[in-house]
């Protein structure tokens, strides 16, 4: 690896200016403007900095676990290459750094042209949380009846400072397949178990993502209509929603336009997610309020009558 003083002059000096930015946003916790100012001066700053020039060396670390992968690194089969252009890259590349994420070690993804935070990046992230301990076992991998998806159950134990320890179960629906393993199965669940673990210390809402989860299809040499490509797209774009979905809430965003779908497989996908996400989502419920928010999206005799169950639970503690 070259010495940092055998690099080029403008990208010495963008990596400084970029780190000064980056250590002001960081280093500012305050909940209220002056953060607001430091933020949006640094996204502004960065975005200068990062010229044409000095991001072609970032844009030679897509599609690397030395760099960060992205969903267009496997382009399907009978398609070309299409790498993400300049601007979203470094669009991801700042919201990844103002996160105090590295642009090496695969410490985030870029799906969909966004950008996610991969279990590289939240271990990263939780190293960095000064006096925290924390460990995760895994007691169990269940897998759906069509092996599409999988529910890791495990249990988080962390501390803070001197505070007592915390134990916490978590159950998390992953993507499987048909030559799924436990151990991969635990792999996504790790990364979803440090996001849940660094959203509830930090106060922030991140979303987990992995590009090697997106499904890859070979595509027919067959020319296509528009019509059936933007159906196509549109399919795809229901089935990674779906299968990156470990909310039951985020499944409903799709609801309406799973049911206006003339694909049997995009159905059964939404009703077994259903089936995985519907009881976590009722067990997670503590009061009666969220649950009556919740009841008129519950259709399925056996969901309706855990939603019962759980309506006298809460009514007998109030």
């Amino acid at each position: 690896m070259a010495e940092l003083s055998t690099l080029p002059q403008n990208q010495l000096a963008a990596a400084e200016a970029i780190n000064t930015q980056v250590l002001a946003v960081l280093s500012d916790k305050s909940q209220n403007f002056t953060n607001a100012f430091a933020m949006a001066n640094a996204i502004t700053i960065i975005r200068n900095v990062l010229t044409p020039e000095v991001m072609q060396p970032i844009l030679s670390l897509a599609g690397s676990k030395l760099g960060f992968r992205t969903d267009r690194d496997k382009p399907s089969k009978g398609q070309m290459p299409n790498p993400y252009p300049l601007e979203i890259v470094k669009d991801c590349l700042i919201d990844a750094t103002l996160l105090g994420l590295n642009p090496t070690g695969n410490q985030f993804n870029i799906i969909a042209g966004n950008m996610y935070v991969t279990k590289e990046g939240f271990t990263y992230l939780l190293k960095k949380i000064k006096n925290m301990q924390y460990s995760i076992i895994y007691d169990d991998v269940t897998y759906s009846q069509n092996r599409s998806t999988a529910i890791v159950t495990c249990t988080l134990n962390y501390k803070l400072n001197d505070q007592k320890p915390i134990e916490q179960l978590l159950k998390f629906t992953v993507k499987a397949g048909n030559y799924a393993t436990d151990d991969s199965c635990i792999g996504k669940a790790e990364r979803k178990a440090k996001c849940w673990l660094y959203n509830h210390i930090e106060g922030t809402d991140l979303t987990d993502g992995d590009a090697e989860d997106i499904s890859y299809t070979e595509v027919s040499s067959t020319r296509t209509s528009k019509e059936e490509q933007i159906k196509e797209k549109e399919l795809n774009r229901l089935k990674s929603h779906l299968e990156r979905a470990d909310k039951f809430s985020t499944i409903l965003q799709v609801k309406q336009a799973v049911a206006e779908s003339d694909d049997l497989d995009i159905q059964q996908l939404y009703t077994d997610k259903e089936n995985d996400l519907i009881p976590l989502a009722i067990e997670g419920i503590e009061n009666l309020k969220d649950l009556e928010k919740l009841s008129p999206h519950i259709e399925q005799l056996e969901h309706i009558t855990l939603l019962d169950d759980k309506k006298r639970e809460l009514s007998a503690k109030a």
